[in-house]
């Protein structure tokens, strides 16, 4: 008890230097930037990994026709987004959401001249604008925990039980919450999706904005004792059976960004030693979604001196304490959220850490996006994020070991087994329809993961007939969720290509 009260006051004082420190250099870095710096979007620096030709390899053709800029390997299907945008294509315009109309026509300026620029950190005062309701539902886990999950409805109806629409589950990343997919209202993924006649549903992990749990279950040790294992064994297992049955489905479409992708893939490719029931998440999606897809470490985590000082540091008690991670942040959220001051210093901070910028957002969304983070999460968690002890199970000592490279995640009796491939956890079957159809969405600016491996491992290693890729050139780890062209390169994409029966829509 006294260990834990002088643990709490040394990692006060230690964390709150530290963001100060860091919140300075975040600040001129943005002066810098906005000021002296080009604003180009793509990073000429290389990544960590180059995309090598899959050993079933064939010369890639460009696809001729079509308003992206693809080349197209169809044998490894890989889908090489080339397209840099022009300034023509974003509209220009102020952070209050004003431009000139006779200098641009764009078919999403009205869209954006339409939305509500006041900052109110709550879904429901933007959709219900557009005729939405967004239902709230709190789902408890195995262990305890109390979740929020997030549901569209039209507003002038009374939901059915039991409805035709195909569901979709939207899993959020590191330190946000699903509201991260509809921030940007009518130009957001989560809009887009349900104008198309999905059931969206936005699934939020433990703790959120308000951490909650069933008191006859959790004790206080065990209120923040909890890492991705924990995320994906009870959090994602929750959220998806919550859904099932509201919806009366067996199957659904999980859409998921960064850390959510990691706990989707967790769970599909190492269900058989995680969940310790008859449980099998691989029988309860549909298809699997992949936005900036988090299997691996970027070169990122090595560069930055802020991340090098959490990582060298995180793993001990009198530097971040035991229990929630930083919480000045969800502090300085509940004093400044709604405020323009609270979004910029948001975007600022989190711009400078993870070396990524607006320069491919709407402008005057900008501040919305900023609304629905950070969330409140473990110290644990960021240890297994950041921790460098190889004596623990962690993102950047263990990654191989959760998605081994040279072996196959998802075995299909055929072609792969003859060429005498090791499995993975999941035992083989007879076709790729007993498998999630996998889409992921690599963003080549995205130096904090990485995702050119792991495209890697799909050519090489799994099914051809279980997954697609796409590889976009100016694309960062957030533009896949806020572009001002998301829905033409993310959004549509997967509407073509996931599967989903044609009596779901």
């Amino acid at each position: 008890m006294v260990l834990d009260i002088i643990y709490a006051l040394t990692s006060a004082v230690i964390t709150t230097c530290f963001l100060t420190v860091l919140f300075v250099f975040s600040l001129w870095h943005n002066l810098v930037a906005a000021h002296f710096k080009p604003r180009d979007p793509r990073d000429t620096r290389s990544s960590s990994t180059g995309i090598k030709p899959g050993k079933r390899t064939r010369n890639s053709s460009a696809a001729s026709g079509t308003p992206l800029a693809l080349d197209t390997d169809h044998l490894n299907n890989i889908n090489f987004d080339h397209l840099i945008s022009s300034p023509q294509t974003n509209v220009e315009q102020s952070e209050d959401g004003q431009w000139d109309r006779n200098k641009q026509e764009n078919p999403f300026g009205d869209l954006l001249y339409a939305e509500d620029t006041k900052l109110v950190p709550d879904l429901k005062h933007y959709y219900s604008q557009y005729g939405i309701l967004v239902e709230e539902y709190e789902v408890e886990t195995e262990d305890g925990f109390i979740l929020e999950l997030w549901h569209f409805t039209p507003a002038d109806t009374k939901r059915v039980s039991g409805s035709k629409k195909h569901p979709m589950l939207l899993l959020h990343g590191l330190l946000q919450s699903s509201g991260s997919f509809a921030s940007a209202g009518r130009k957001s993924l989560a809009y887009f999706f349900y104008e198309s006649g999905f059931d969206v549903w936005l699934g939020n992990n433990r703790c959120g904005f308000k951490p909650k749990w069933n008191r006859n279950k959790v004790r206080n040790d065990s209120k923040w004792n909890w890492d991705m294992r924990d995320m994906v064994k009870y959090d994602l297992r929750a959220l998806v059976t919550a859904v099932l049955e509201k919806t009366v489905k067996s199957k659904l479409t999980l859409v998921a960004h960064s850390q959510g992708t990691t706990q989707g893939l967790m769970g599909l490719a190492n269900g058989e030693t995680i969940y310790e029931d008859d449980f099998r998440l691989v029988d309860k999606v549909e298809n699997f979604v992949a936005l900036a897809p988090a299997m691996y470490p970027g070169p990122l985590l090595q560069e930055r001196l802020f991340v090098r000082f959490m990582s060298r540091f995180i793993a001990s008690p009198v530097f971040f304490g035991k229990r929630s991670f930083m919480p000045q942040m969800m502090m300085m959220r509940s004093l400044m959220v709604g405020t323009k001051l609270f979004s910029f210093l948001s975007y600022v901070m989190f711009n400078y850490l993870f070396d990524w910028n607006d320069t491919l957002w709407d402008k005057s969304l900008r501040n919305r996006h900023f609304l629905f983070s950070p969330v409140n999460i473990s110290v644990k968690l960021m240890e297994w994020w950041l921790s460098q002890d190889i004596r623990k199970k962690t993102f950047k000592t263990y990654g191989n070991d959760i998605f081994p490279d040279a072996m196959t995640w998802f075995p299909i009796e055929g072609e792969f087994s003859r060429q005498k491939i090791p499995c993975h956890t999941n035992s083989k079957v007879s076709s790729a329809d007993q498998y999630p159809y996998i889409l992921l969405f690599v963003p080549k600016q995205d130096r904090l993961v990485d995702g050119e491996r792991l495209i890697n491992h799909f050519a090489d290693y799994e099914p051809q007939e279980l997954y697609k890729c796409w590889y976009i050139d100016e694309y960062s780890h957030l533009d896949v969720l806020w572009a001002h062209d998301v829905i033409d390169r993310i959004g549509r994409p997967v509407l073509d290509n996931i599967r989903v029966a044609d009596d779901a829509m």
